[in-house]
């Protein structure tokens, strides 16, 4: 048995699949996980103790997978009008929707700015689409901010307190060794996978190249 680390829907989460095989890296894959059946991209394999697995690994994505990932999203667009549509005064704004492979369900993505009962609504578009609705609320979502930008490059000896690698004197930055950009990680919906990426960054899990 396989385990691999998989990023899946927009929002960007992270989880560990079970898998026969494993893909490589950057292989598309269709996962059972949290939320349903959705593609997902594998990242590298990895370890996992029976209480950590977020589903299973089913297959590399078919031809087939991206004709209904293409019907999908057309669904997609007919249930976030409608959703739109049907708001009424609730104090809510709907922003995306993504509707799983199977059709078995679907996530509207929504930045409420008072609180609010939405399961009436979420019921009706359910029975009307044929799936179940559920929401995601983006004020809830935390995110990952940069940290702030040091002063210097961070080479020794770069003699510079400020301006970062464009500045620096000593010559070391002309390798690309160093860089004023950061890389910002995806906003994470819950505190689970939060809590899953802290884990096995301060555990030090090995990551190794599939394939």
């Amino acid at each position: 048995m396989t385990y691999v680390l998989v990023q899946f829907g927009r929002p960007g989460f992270v989880g560990r699949f079970r898998s026969d095989a494993a893909p490589p890296r950057g292989g598309r894959a269709v996962v059972r996980g949290p939320r349903g059946v959705e593609v997902g991209t594998a990242l590298c394999a990895t370890t996992a103790g029976p209480d950590e697995i977020d589903g299973d690994l089913l297959r590399t994505v078919t031809e087939a997978d991206d004709a209904a990932t293409a019907r999908n999203e057309e669904l997609g667009r007919e249930l976030l009008d409608a959703a739109a549509a049907a708001v009424a005064d609730l104090p809510l704004a709907f922003v995306d929707v993504e509707v799983m492979l199977d059709r078995a369900s679907a996530v509207l993505h929504a930045l409420p700015w008072a609180g609010c009962d939405a399961d009436p609504l979420l019921a009706t578009l359910s029975d009307r689409f044929g799936l179940a609705v559920r929401l995601l609320d983006l004020s809830r979502a935390p995110t990952a901010k940069d940290p702030p930008e040091p002063a210097g490059c961070g080479k020794p000896g770069c003699g510079t307190t400020a301006g970062g690698c464009s500045s620096c004197g000593t010559g070391g930055c002309s390798t690309g060794s160093c860089s004023r950009g950061s890389v910002k990680t995806a906003d994470e919906l819950t505190s689970y996978f939060a809590d899953l990426r802290q884990k096995m960054e301060g555990a030090g899990v090995g990551r190794m190249p599939l394939g």
